[in-house]
């Protein structure tokens, strides 16, 4: 089966910066995949450079069938992007932003009009459509967020730290949506350095100092009876044992 994202020595340099070393991997259909790494390790990085925005230094990436490096125009149209920040438009209202990424991502008429109401049901939002995405609590911000990157039913969703600064119920909810997307097909390529969150992705990568560490499921990362805690601060140790902070 041709992976939905296939990776093949991927490197980013920042002048004498490696923020991420021949980084190798697949994801396939339908799969939650995580990244799990502290700050500055790579994670965002990479996701940068899979969804077309950040020109890879070396390596091939080709993501839903598109090359990243000759194509990136091309992969934006197939993915769905979720970034660490909130993404919207805070001034302006709920009803407003999903209008706005409706027309960049050319959702228009009836479709329009179906997607809308799956974003305001999926996010919990009816009866708030006119009010500002500024005004909202973390975890409805984060829901509007992924609606809206949901909008043109990409079959690829990169989420960046997508519950950072949430409350443990709303990324608990947040999670249950993961889920749900990918048992309908979709592709999630998520980043996180919540342990918690880690343990509920298919696939687990952990990356530290730019290299992809560990690849394998939260089962098999943890068969020795150690935990994810364990795998990652052996990590870590290892690193900063052969000079990698």
């Amino acid at each position: 089966m041709t992976p939905a994202i296939h990776v093949e020595h991927l490197t980013r340099r920042f002048g004498a910066f490696v923020a991420v070393d021949d980084v190798s991997m697949d994801v396939q259909t339908g799969e939650v995949f995580g990244f799990l790494g502290s700050n500055g390790a790579g994670k965002s990085t990479t996701i940068r450079m899979l969804c077309g925005l950040l020109r890879p230094t070396s390596g091939r990436a080709v993501v839903g069938g598109v090359d990243v490096g000759r194509d990136p125009e091309g992969v934006k149209r197939r993915i769905g992007y979720m970034s660490q920040r909130f993404s919207l438009y805070e001034p302006l209202t709920v009803d407003q932003n999903i209008t706005f990424y409706a027309g960049l991502y050319g959702v228009e008429g009836d479709r329009l009009k179906a997607r809308r109401d799956f974003v305001l049901t999926m996010a919990g939002l009816h009866g708030r459509e006119h009010q500002r995405a500024r005004t909202l609590s973390g975890g409805w911000r984060q829901r509007l967020a992924l609606g809206c990157a949901l909008l043109h039913e990409p079959p690829i969703l990169f989420l960046d730290e997508p519950t950072g600064g949430v409350d443990p119920v709303s990324r608990r909810d947040f999670w249950r949506l993961i889920r749900t997307l990918a048992s309908q097909g979709t592709t999630v390529l998520v980043t996180t350095h919540h342990l918690e969150e880690a343990a509920q992705c298919d696939r687990l990568a952990i990356i530290h100092a730019g290299q992809l560490a560990v690849l394998g499921t939260p089962a098999a990362l943890t068969a020795d009876g150690r935990s994810l805690e364990d795998t990652f601060i052996d990590v870590v140790t290892r690193a900063r044992s052969e000079g990698r902070p």
